[in-house]
C-alpha cells in the first residue's frame, strides 16, 4: 500500500519482526513457523528462557510450549500413543523442524524401537490407518481374555509397528471413542458382540445400523454442542469444528427421522448465527494471511506452485467441484470407502470467498488471486481458462503447451479427458471442473437429503472414481476443492429495484452497483445482512440472505448460495492418493 506522501513525511515509521518479539529464541527457526504457530508460542512468552538460545534449544522449547511435547518424559507405548493421539486429534500439525528434532528423540527409546516413529508422527492419515488395523487384535484378545503379549501376534500389517495397543487405557479411551463417532476409525464385526454390551468399546463394534445411527446421531451431536467455536475463536478452531458439523450434517439429512432433522435445523440456526457473527469481524484477516497451508480458496494456487517448486517433473491435477458443501463431500469419500476403490484421502477445510458465488470464487481458486484483481471479469466465468494459464505463466518456468484447463468435464468420457492430458506436454499442469454437483443444487426440489441421494446416483455411473483412479496410476499429484458450499433455504420475498447487478441467480446474494441503492434495498428486506465489500472491485456491494432465507418467492423451498453459513462458506480441500 503506497502511503501518502504528508503522512511519510510527519509519521515515526515502526518495525517489529520475530526477531524483536522473541529476541531470545533463533530467528531461522521462527520464520519456518505458521502464524498460527507463532501465535500459540506469543501465548507462552510469559514461560520463554531470558537466555539466548541456539537452533536446538529453540526447537525443544517450541516442542514443549506450542506442542506440549517434551520427549525425554515419552518412555511407553501408551505415553507415545496418548501424545500422537492428542497431537494427530487436536489437528495441530508439527511443523517440519521440530518433526525433525521429534523423531530421533524417540528412535532412541529403547521400548518404542518397533514403532514407525516418522510415519506416525508426519501423517495423520497413516495414524489412523495403524489404529484401524490393530482395532480389531484389541478386541479379539479382549473377548477371549488374553493377555496381550505382541510377539505372539504373527500378522502382517500394512503399516509396521506394536501389534497390540493399549486402547483402552484411561488417557487412550477419550480418543478412541471420539474418532469412532466421527467416522475417522471405522467399527468392525466380531463374534462375540454380547461381550461388549454396555462396555466403552462397544463405539467401534458393528451392530445393529438402526442402533448404531441413532447412537451415532446422539453422540456426534454431543459433541458438536460441546465443541461450536465462540466469536473469539481463531480461523482453524471454526475449520476444525466444520469437519465436524459435516459429518453430523451429512448422517441426519441421509439417514435421520423428523425428530432428527428439526434437532439439526435448530442447532444449524444457532451455529450460523454465531459463525455470520464470527465471519464479518473476521474476513478481512483471513484475507491477508499468508500461511503455509491454504487458508481461503486463493490462497490453493499458491499451495499448487510450492508443490511444483518441490517436484517439478511431476504432473499436477486440481479438480474443483462447484458448489461441492463438506458435508456432501463426506459423501462422495463414503461411498468410495464403501466399494474398496484403491484411493485415500486427505481432508482439510478452507474459506470461500463471499458472497459465495462461483464467478467469485472459482475465479479465485485458478487466478490465485483476490477479486478485485480480476474485477473486470468478476460477472461471469469466461476467462477462467485464461486467469489459470496466465497465472502459471508470470509464476513459473512452465510452458502454455503443458496447461490445461477444461469445465464441465463429467459431459465427457474420463478416458477422452486422459487422452487430451497424455498428448501434452510434461510436466502437466490441470485445471479441471466439474459442474454436476450445481446443476443438481439448482434443480433441486427435495432439499438436502435429495441433494445426497442424486450424488449417489452420480458417483454410481463411475464417472469420479474412474477419473480419479487413472490419475493417480498415472503418478499426478491431485487436489479436489469447491468454490462454495450450499444450504437448504426458504423464500421470503422478491427483491426488485435499481442497480442490481447480474451476478449469479440473486438468491442469497444481491449485487448492487452502488452502497446506498443496496442500503435501500436492505431496509426492504429484514432478513437481508449489509455486507462490506471487502476485496471487491469498486461498484459491488452485497445484499446477502441471513440464516436459512432467500429473495425467492415466499415460502418456496430451495437448495441455493452466495450467504454466509458455514455450510456456504467453508469447503473441502482434499489431496487424493492411491491407497
Amino acid at each position: 500500500i503506497q502511503l501518502p506522501y504528508d503522512l511519510l513525511k510527519k509519521g515515526r515509521i515502526l518495525s517489529y519482526g520475530l526477531a524483536d518479539i522473541f529476541p531470545t529464541l533463533s530467528y531461522p527457526i521462527l520464520k519456518n513457523l505458521d502464524i498460527h504457530l507463532i501465535d500459540a508460542l506469543y501465548a507462552k512468552k510469559h514461560l520463554l528462557s531470558s537466555e539466548l538460545l541456539g537452533d536446538n534449544a529453540t526447537i525443544d522449547t517450541i516442542l514443549k510450549l506450542v506442542y506440549g511435547l517434551q520427549p525425554e518424559l515419552i518412555d511407553t507405548d501408551e505415553e507415545l500413543l496418548g501424545e500422537l493421539l492428542r497431537i494427530h486429534y487436536s489437528r495441530i500439525g508439527i511443523d517440519e523442524l521440530s518433526a525433525k528434532r521429534l523423531i530421533p528423540a524417540l528412535k532412541e527409546k529403547p521400548y518404542l524401537k518397533n514403532w514407525p516413529v516418522e510415519k506416525l508422527v508426519k501423517d495423520s492419515k497413516a495414524f489412523y490407518d495403524f489404529l484401524q488395523e490393530r482395532w480389531p487384535l484389541y478386541l479379539n484378545h479382549k473377548q477371549k481374555d488374553e493377555i496381550f503379549d505382541s510377539n505372539n501376534v504373527k500378522q502382517p500389517f500394512r503399516i509396521p509397528g506394536p501389534a497390540i495397543l493399549p486402547f483402552g487405557e484411561n488417557r487412550i479411551r477419550p480418543f478412541i471413542d471420539n474418532l469412532f463417532v466421527e467416522g475417522i476409525l471405522k467399527p468392525v464385526a466380531t463374534d462375540t458382540p454380547e461381550k461388549f454390551l454396555n462396555s466403552w468399546e462397544q463405539c467401534g463394534i458393528i451392530v445393529h445400523p438402526e442402533i448404531r445411527k441413532q447412537a451415532r446421531i446422539a453422540q456426534l451431536s454431543k459433541l458438536v454442542e460441546a465443541h461450536i467455536p465462540s466469536e473469539e475463536s481463531d480461523y482453524r478452531q471454526w475449520q476444525d469444528f466444520s469437519l465436524l458439523w459435516a459429518e453430523l450434517s451429512m448422517l441426519v439429512e441421509i439417514e435421520g427421522n423428523a425428530e432428527d432433522l428439526q434437532a439439526l435445523y435448530e442447532m444449524r440456526k444457532f451455529i450460523d448465527d454465531r459463525f455470520s457473527e464470527w465471519l464479518s469481524q473476521s474476513f478481512k484477516l483471513l484475507i491477508n494471511l499468508s500461511p503455509v497451508e491454504p487458508v481461503m480458496v486463493h490462497h490453493v494456487h499458491r499451495m499448487l506452485e510450492r508443490h511444483f517448486e518441490e517436484y517439478p517433473n511431476c504432473n499436477l491435477a486440481l479438480i474443483v467441484i462447484d458448489g461441492l458443501s463438506l458435508s456432501q463431500w463426506l459423501n462422495i469419500r463414503h461411498y468410495f470407502e464403501s466399494n474398496k476403490a484403491p484411493l485415500k484421502f486427505r481432508e482439510t477445510a478452507i474459506f470461500s470467498w463471499v458472497p459465495t458465488l462461483t464467478s467469485i470464487s472459482r475465479q479465485a481458486i485458478f487466478s490465485g488471486k483476490i477479486p478485485i484483481n480480476f474485477g473486470k471479469y468478476i460477472a461471469s466465468t469466461s476467462q477462467e481458462e485464461a486467469l489459470w494459464k496466465q497465472s502459471w505463466e508470470e509464476k513459473t518456468q512452465i510452458m502454455r503447451g503443458a496447461l490445461y484447463y477444461q469445465k464441465a468435464i463429467e459431459k465427457s468420457n474420463p478416458q477422452e479427458i486422459l487422452h487430451s492430458l497424455d498428448s501434452l506436454r510434461t510436466p502437466i499442469v490441470a485445471g479441471l471442473v466439474i459442474n454436476i454437483i450445481d446443476e443438481i443444487m439448482h434443480g433441486n426440489l427435495l432439499g438436502s437429503g435429495g441433494m445426497h441421494n442424486m450424488i449417489k446416483l452420480w458417483l454410481e455411473q463411475g464417472f469420479l472414481e474412474m477419473l480419479l483412479d487413472e490419475l493417480t496410476k498415472r503418478g499426478y499429484l491431485v487436489w479436489i476443492t469447491s468454490d462454495h458450499g450450499n444450504i437448504e433455504c426458504e423464500g421470503k420475498g422478491r427483491l426488485s429495484g435499481e442497480g442490481i447487478l447480474a451476478i449469479g441467480r440473486g438468491e442469497r446474494a444481491r449485487m448492487y452497483t452502488s452502497e446506498n441503492l443496496r442500503d435501500v434495498a436492505a431496509k426492504k428486506s429484514p432478513f437481508g445482512c449489509k455486507w462490506k465489500p471487502i476485496g471487491l472491485p469498486e461498484g459491488y456491494y452485497p445484499l446477502l440472505a441471513t440464516g436459512n432465507s432467500a429473495f425467492i418467492s415466499e415460502r418456496e423451498k430451495a437448495v441455493s448460495h452466495g450467504g454466509i453459513s458455514i455450510d456456504e462458506v467453508i469447503v473441502p480441500l482434499i489431496r487424493v492418493e492411491r491407497n
